[in-house]
């Protein structure tokens, strides 16, 4: 899936160049529709009813995720910096049904021109780990989004059980198997990215995402039970983690002093980290 993730055109040509391809490489066979229903099925847990609910989606691709979130009744508007990659998403939608048709435009993270305080959900699967600029992307949402919205995105895990190929991967700056730019992180890290965006992390849930099914299709067994084991108490071990966030509140306190009343608004000071036997907690 695309946004304006990289750092050269070539990125963005490629996946243009790819766009009809993208999902028979990366989904077929029994380890890529695994995957996508490994992730399908988390986002669909978020919410007890999708229906009616406004979305935001960042990076949408060729929309398998969109075509998802569409099939629960999310009223959708899926974003890509690739027309391309738009077309072949708005095919999955030419056939007349009953449920809300997206909303396809082309749009980047880093230049957000629609008001997002009217979402209730803003999602980046399977995009931030191809951004040139994480943080930013990361500042960029969370100034934008209300305190209701929740902002949901995915991360190539550096300390998860694949921590020798990210290691590799970000040395190089280059996806393993393709030329694109590609980047893993440690959960602190993207931690210490929301804190600084005034984002609490409500929770990671990890996920055994197989993003080059053919090539890891022989280890698709040891995927599974790696997934079964660890996605929930030790989500930081799975190569892929989704990231549940959303604005810090603030609330409004009041000091006297001399009989002159001073008010002031403060964020507050709660925390998130990494819990043993869950997700996250907060202290």
């Amino acid at each position: 899936m695309t946004d304006d993730m990289t750092s050269t055109d070539a990125d963005f040509h490629l996946y243009t160049r790819t766009a009809e391809q993208y999902d028979r490489v990366r989904f077929s066979g029994a380890a890529g529709r695994w995957g996508h229903q490994r992730q399908t099925d988390i986002l669909r847990a978020l919410a007890e009813d999708w229906r009616g609910k406004r979305v935001l989606e960042i990076g949408c691709g060729t929309g398998r995720i969109t075509q998802a979130l569409a099939s629960w009744g999310a009223r959708v508007t899926a974003t890509d910096i690739s027309e391309e990659m738009l077309r072949v998403a708005g095919g999955r939608f030419e056939r007349p049904s009953p449920l809300p048709t997206p909303e396809f435009r082309v749009m980047s993270v880093f230049n957000i021109d629609i008001d997002l305080h009217r979402y209730d959900y803003v999602i980046m699967v399977n995009v931030f780990g191809r951004l040139s600029n994480g943080e930013g992307a990361i500042r960029e949402v969370a100034s934008r989004i209300s305190e209701r919205c929740q902002f949901v995105f995915t991360f190539p895990c550096l300390t998860s059980v694949l921590f020798p190929a990210g290691l590799i991967v970000n040395v190089r700056g280059k996806s393993l198997v393709r030329n694109v730019t590609s980047r893993w992180y440690r959960p602190e890290t993207v931690l210490d990215y929301c804190r600084s965006a005034y984002l609490e992390v409500i929770e990671f849930r990890g996920c055994h995402y197989v993003p080059v099914p053919r090539f890891f299709f022989a280890a698709l067994p040891f995927f599974w039970l790696c997934d079964r084991l660890l996605a929930t108490r030790l989500p930081h071990r799975c190569p892929s983690v989704f990231a549940v966030c959303r604005r810090r509140r603030l609330r409004t306190t009041h000091t006297c002093a001399y009989g002159d009343v001073a008010r002031r608004t403060v964020s507050d000071r709660s925390q998130t980290v990494l819990g043993s036997d869950q997700s996250c907690m907060e202290v």
